[in-house]
């Protein structure tokens, strides 16, 4: 099935892997996807990141206790059970889950056609070999880079984000943190993070950042793509 489909089915087949809404025999799928092509994968990691803040949109709702309560009396529980407490807990939370999945996959059906200004931004940066193993999210309206986890510091030096525009000057957008997943980029460079610039990260020296220019090579490139 996978070989069959177009970059827009893989696209939406890694969205919808992220929001946990298919079946058993087409998540295994996906996930076997995940571990054979590295490009889906960071497919999977961008979409995540970028339907994450939509989390905090959906309010919680608890069920009835009449639904747990007989949900307990069918597995042999008594209501008032530590054991059912638990179950109402986990069952609970499933549902949200699931109810959010269901919100969001609606969102990706019916978004309409045109743009969403500002648009948000996704890119993959591979290495040398052509091998994406980092993830980016952009949110113009906070100015903020989701990063997926990578661990990139070696030594004594640390990587350093870099937004190279039309004019192929690079500017420093920060310090990666192994820790950190997000940066915050200055609002007098959030306008250069257009649509087919590209991203680049180097290793530098921290104690001396931001630099004005890189001062080694990039270990990792990428092309921003608005959606």
């Amino acid at each position: 099935m996978t070989e069959e489909m177009t970059p827009e089915d893989r696209d939406l087949f890694a969205a919808e892997l992220a929001l946990g809404v298919l079946g058993a025999e087409e998540r295994a799928a996906a996930l076997r996807l995940c571990l054979s092509d590295p490009a889906f994968g960071a497919a999977v990691e961008a979409w995540s990141l970028r339907l994450s803040p939509l989390l905090d949109t959906v309010p919680p709702a608890d069920a009835p206790a009449r639904t747990w309560n007989a949900v307990a009396a069918r597995i042999g529980l008594p209501a008032n059970n530590a054991a059912a407490r638990h179950l109402r807990l986990w069952r609970g939370s499933a549902l949200f889950l699931a109810t959010i999945a269901a919100g969001l996959a609606l969102f990706i059906v019916v978004r309409p056609p045109t743009p969403v200004s500002p648009a948000s931004g996704i890119s993959q940066l591979a290495n040398t070999q052509g091998v994406a193993t980092l993830a980016v999210a952009y949110d113009p309206q906070q100015g903020v880079l989701r990063i997926s986890p990578a661990s990139l510091s070696t030594g004594q030096k640390s990587p350093e984000l870099w937004v190279i525009p039309a004019d192929g000057k690079p500017r420093s957008l920060g310090l990666l943190n192994d820790e950190e997943r997000t940066l915050r980029i200055a609002p007098d460079l959030r306008s250069l993070l257009q649509d087919g610039v590209t991203l680049a990260i180097t290793l530098e020296d921290p104690a001396s950042a931001p630099h004005d220019a890189p001062t080694s090579t990039p270990i990792l490139t990428g092309k921003i793509t608005l959606l």
